[in-house]
């Protein structure tokens, strides 16, 4: 394990305040790592809303996190009372990561997919199927399916979104990684997201060479985003896009590539 990825140049991508884990895990196996952050997150201008919003937090039951960073942004907008409205509520979480934030801030999630991290995951939870008179508060980055909310107002349930933060595309420069790609020191670019992916052809002007090199994604999605975009190359899928899924997928694929 050590060295499990010993001589290994891999692209990280996720954002950069998620990266510092990610990466000691990938140096403690031995990989060489280039920090890439494709996505930035950023809160968003309409506090005022945001605030007038959960000003009425006790008019809802239950309050739902789409991601580790919902519940960040979503914790610092509220104030000591509204942080004790919340206490009383149904929480619900989508996937560990997120229930494991929430935790790290005293709260816990009720509501939590044993396995898997979408809303697909989420809305097959037994406690979801039946929502008759339900006030739901969902808390999530700027934009997003909508197949979450649909469905839970499908199954009774009154349903409002309250957009925390926004992700965007950093203003980077991502040229090196085409002269790294020609030095052969880029073996693997980790991705995490759809948009971060869609975001790095962007940076690059979407070039063909890129659409070559290996990448680790974290679900089928991805991957079809990747297929759908032009992506030709091998493309490994972990469990989750967690740390410890996408390790353990890149060792895999390591033990494979160096075969």
């Amino acid at each position: 394990m050590p060295e499990a990825l010993h001589g290994l140049h891999i692209v990280v991508t996720r954002p950069a305040h998620q990266a510092a884990g990610f990466r000691q895990a990938l140096e403690q196996a031995g990989a060489s790592v280039l920090l890439l952050p494709v996505v930035e997150i950023c809160p968003l201008d309409e506090q005022a809303t945001i605030s007038l919003m959960l000003a009425q937090l006790s008019h809802y039951d239950t309050a739902v996190f789409i991601s580790a960073n919902a519940v960040e942004y979503g914790l610092q907008a509220m104030d000591a009372a509204q942080r004790a409205v919340l206490h009383t509520l149904t929480l619900g979480a989508i996937g560990k990561q997120t229930a494991k934030v929430l935790q790290q801030h005293g709260f816990t999630a009720h509501w939590v997919p044993a396995r898997g991290f979408t809303s697909e995951d989420f809305l097959a939870l037994p406690q979801t199927q039946h929502l008759s008179g339900r006030r739901i508060l969902i808390f999530r980055g700027q934009g997003g399916r909508e197949l979450l909310a649909d469905t839970l107002r499908e199954r009774g349930a009154q349903v409002t979104y309250l957009d925390v933060y926004q992700r965007v595309c950093p203003q980077i420069d991502a040229s090196h990684l085409k002269y790294l790609h020609e030095q052969r020191q880029l073996d693997i670019i980790t991705i995490t997201s759809s948009e971060g992916l869609l975001n790095l052809l962007t940076l690059l002007n979407n070039p063909d060479w890129i659409k070559t090199v290996p990448l680790l994604v974290g679900s089928q999605r991805m991957l079809a985003t990747a297929r759908t975009v032009g992506f030709t190359g091998t493309i490994c899928i972990a469990d989750n896009p967690g740390d410890e899924a996408m390790l353990q997928a890149l060792i895999h694929w390591a033990q494979e590539f160096q075969a």
